[in-house]
């Protein structure tokens, strides 16, 4: 009896803690969501937690897309993650196919090294980066963020690793035996074997880069060239006073990164999941 009144208080924390951090989580978006719907006057008179009186006042929402230039800042932040991904998913899988595939003389120092530059502030790494692309003159155009994204993470890199050593080598042997060179081998067997690890590295690069607001905000000081984020940080000046024009900025913001996550999920546990086991 002692046994199963343990069982079901522990059954009855874990559920309470999640509702609280539920209610934690929820609760603003609720009142962002009421907040877009209001007119100014009635959200400087109603309380924030109190429903518009109507779901079909839109007038906030034309407001950021007319005014807010949102589609400048959607259509640079689609060009900077589509370049960034594509670079970032070929240099990753190729330093990790020969990190992992090949043994020579430093590897390890190389390996070490990705981990040792994870610790490293990037505020400190910005202002020696920054200096450089200023004198390149990279500075407010969309190839900055590209190629400080296309870079490879330490995060990624052990993923591919991880999974490059579940692959046998035996395939790598045999492709030899057949003529297939080395690169042969990594467009052939390796990149199409590593699918699951690509496609959680591209859903968390994805997150990343549109949620980023530092570089953005840092290496693209023109409006011309505005992201999601940094669209909304702009927008919030002339309409400091109008939170409910900045609700729906928000919401439209944080919907299709939200959407992403919310389907994409599934394959972000897949991939940490495989790449944990060794066979």
């Amino acid at each position: 009896m002692t046994a199963k009144i343990k069982k079901y208080s522990i059954t009855a924390i874990k559920y309470l803690s999640l509702a609280v951090m539920a209610v934690i989580v929820f609760v603003p978006i609720i009142s962002v969501i009421f907040s877009s719907f209001k007119t100014k006057i009635e959200y400087i008179k109603s309380p924030r937690f109190t429903p518009p009186e109507s779901f079909f006042n839109f007038e906030n929402y034309i407001k950021i897309f007319t005014e807010g230039n949102l589609l400048t800042g959607m259509m640079n932040t689609v060009i900077i993650i589509g370049g960034s991904l594509v670079l970032s998913l070929l240099f990753g899988t190729m330093t990790a196919y020969i990190l992992r595939r090949f043994d020579f003389p430093g590897r390890k120092i190389i390996e070490g090294a990705y981990l040792i530059a994870s610790f490293i502030p990037s505020v400190i790494v910005h202002l020696i980066v920054f200096t450089v692309f200023s004198k390149v003159g990279l500075v407010d155009t969309l190839a900055a963020p590209i190629v400080i994204y296309a870079g490879v993470d330490v995060v990624s890199l052990y993923m591919f690793m991880q999974f490059i050593s579940q692959i046998p080598y035996d395939l790598d042997e045999a492709a030899l035996l057949e003529g297939c060179s080395y690169l042969g081998i990594y467009k052939r067997i390796i990149l199409p074997l590593l699918k699951p690890a690509m496609m959680t590295v591209a859903i968390l690069k994805i997150t990343s880069i549109y949620n980023d607001f530092y570089i953005a905000f840092l290496y693209l000081p023109g409006e011309k060239n505005n992201v999601m984020s940094t669209m909304l940080y702009r927008f919030m000046g002339p309409y400091s006073s109008q939170w409910n024009v900045i609700a729906a900025g928000i919401l439209i913001v944080i919907l299709p990164i939200f959407i992403i996550f919310l389907f994409a999920q599934k394959h972000i546990y897949k991939g940490f999941v495989d790449g944990a086991v060794k066979s």
